[in-house]
């Protein structure tokens, strides 16, 4: 991964976007067609939520 990054940041300024050709339609299509209804808004949310549910359980231990 972090090899990948490497190159993925070749004649990048440090301002410049990582990930320039990646959008969120790009994002959501690709989303889309792993599972119906998937949407970078719902990966986010989903994401934050199994976070604090770890966090809290980790807390209250």
């Amino acid at each position: 991964v972090f090899k990948n990054l490497q190159l993925f940041m070749e004649n990048k300024q440090p301002e410049d976007d990582l990930f320039d050709r990646l959008n969120t339609g790009i994002l959501n299509k690709h989303l889309q067609d792993l599972m119906e209804g998937l949407t970078a808004k719902v990966f986010r949310t989903y994401n934050a939520s199994i976070t604090l549910q770890q966090q809290l359980k980790e807390l209250t231990a």
